[in-house]
């Protein structure tokens, strides 16, 4: 199996991990452990299918649609039906239109840019396969794990020799974003930076703005040359608490 075959079969597996025993999934599956880019893909890839899956289960269904397809199904072999039952079926199609064109760009048409980068690390977090070396990403977690230290700033943030020392480095937008996690309090934490002419812009400059979701909580804020983002699992208590 190549690299290409592998994508191929990955790209169906559920994001929530209930393919895991699956032996269609087995051979896919060791090679994203044997082959680091496949692995960051195959983590990618899942964080977005779990933040599309959690977004459209926001979604409610059309009042009675259920009864609608049924009805449809009922008269289908009909020439003409009622004009109730067309209505109804235009429901059911515009529905399906919505979450096929939601499926297609990954975020509901209200997501603001802070949200999606929110979405993006908690999903991550979750689901993403951690793990940095060198030792500029060493001294980063050493100072977030310092008890009462601020989060690092524009002044503080090494971006070139972070990603080429061996920081984890994803792709969020088009831009790189890295990684490291460290731990404070009790609570585990997952800190991402990007450089300020990334895919935020001017959105958080106030910042921070807080996310919370049912997988876990992010803060996202910025300053003159990076945009930030910490998730957790530990809620958006212990975000305010830590910045």
């Amino acid at each position: 199996m190549n690299t290409a075959e592998a994508k191929f079969i990955l790209a169906a597996y559920r994001p929530g991990g209930g393919d895991e025993g699956d032996p269609a999934f087995a051979e896919a599956l060791r090679m994203t452990s044997d082959d680091p880019h496949l692995g960051t893909w195959f983590a990618q890839a899942r964080a977005h299918d779990l933040a599309v899956a959690g977004k459209l289960a926001q979604i409610p269904p059309p009042y009675g649609l259920r009864e609608a397809i049924v009805a449809g199904a009922r008269v289908g072999g009909r020439q003409r039906r009622p004009a109730a039952a067309w209505g109804w079926m235009a429901a059911a199609a515009a529905f399906a239109v919505a979450i096929g064109l939601y499926s297609f760009r990954g975020v509901s048409p209200g997501t603001t840019a802070t949200r999606q980068l929110a979405d993006y690390a908690i999903s991550d977090m979750v689901h993403g396969q951690h793990g940095s070396r060198g030792a500029p990403s060493g001294a980063l977690v050493a100072r977030l794990q310092t008890e009462g230290a601020p989060m690092p700033g524009a002044g503080e943030i090494d971006f070139e020799n972070l990603r080429e020392t061996g920081c984890r480095t994803l792709n969020f937008a088009g831009h790189d974003l890295l990684e490291v996690c460290f731990a404070r309090d009790g609570a585990e934490y997952h800190f991402y930076v990007t450089r300020r002419d990334g895919p935020l812009g001017d959105a958080v400059a106030k910042g921070p703005d807080f996310v919370s979701e049912a997988s876990g909580a992010a803060a996202v804020w910025s300053d003159g040359r990076f945009d930030y983002v910490i998730a957790t699992g530990a809620g958006v208590a212990a975000l305010r608490r830590l910045l």
